[in-house]
């Protein structure tokens, strides 16, 4: 089994519970200084890099499912996500159905839907408001015409805000201060990565097909949310910008350091 991103949060995360039930995971490392990550692991290590498709080749080749979870993890403009997302995702695909690969799971995002008054089910459409959203159900829909008429089982797992001790939020506590945009407390949904890595692991064994979002038992508000890392870490510092204060305040980041680069970035319009 191939895991793209697996240096990642996630894809470490993945990476371990595989390793741990014995099934030996391929594991894509694109770039090498990030590798010790994965150190202990039993697991094998291949080279490869969404925008180039030869190394894709090689990384799907004699695999029976791929778990993919590499891109840009950040609410970006389209521009900066197509490349690996929608273009690299169907290189990996397109070189996954030649390899006979048998299932395909792909990290999706619940951000495919849009705000709601009432609970995401399988029956609610997508309707996304940001281009993180339409970018992935874009690569969903590419995903459902490639594999078409193939034997290959396609899943898109809509995945929530993934949370734990090394994602992208505690990483930016470990200075004890964080500002975050809104004050708002509508119901948003949530998922442990270990949950989350369950959950992808799981459909790329029974070779479930479909989509689907998934997220913790009980919705919770961005408000309680911090409230309870608040209490864990009481000598914490957060800050709730007002929401068009930490727009206006991203856009101008945005445009003085990271308008005209390559560089992923979390200040920007979509995240807050």
């Amino acid at each position: 089994m191939l895991v793209t991103g697996a240096t990642g949060f996630l894809g470490v995360e993945v990476a371990r519970q595989l390793a741990g039930q014995g099934l030996r995971p391929r594991l894509a490392v694109r770039r090498p200084s990030r590798a010790p990550e994965l150190d202990g692991l039993d697991a094998e290590r291949v080279h490869a890099d969404l925008g180039v498709p030869d190394s894709l080749a090689a990384a799907v080749d004699g695999c029976d499912a791929v778990i993919h979870l590499a891109g840009r993890a950040v609410f970006e403009p389209a521009r900066y996500l197509v490349p690996t997302f929608l273009h690299g995702t169907r290189a990996l695909a397109e070189a996954a159905l030649a390899a006979g690969v048998e299932r395909f799971v792909f990290a999706s995002s619940v951000m495919v839907h849009g705000s709601t008054d009432v609970p995401i089910t399988s029956a609610t459409p997508p309707e996304p408001e940001v281009d993180y959203g339409r970018v992935k159900l874009d690569v969903e829909r590419d995903l459902e015409r490639l594999s078409a008429g193939s034997p290959m089982r396609v899943a898109s797992i809509r995945l929530p805000h993934i949370y734990g001790a090394n994602d992208l939020l505690f990483t930016r506590l470990s200075p004890g201060f964080l500002v975050v945009p809104g004050r708002g407390n509508a119901p948003y949904a949530h998922l442990h990565v270990h949950d989350a890595a369950r959950v992808l692991i799981a459909a790329a064994v029974t070779g479930w097909s479909g989509a689907s979002a998934v997220g913790d038992r009980e919705p919770v508000g961005w408000r309680d949310f911090l409230a309870e890392v608040h209490r864990r870490l009481p000598r914490t510092i957060i800050v709730r910008a007002p929401a068009p204060l930490a727009a206006l305040g991203v856009r101008v980041i945005w445009a003085a350091t990271f308008g005209s680069r390559q560089l992923p970035s979390v200040y920007t319009a979509d995240t807050v």
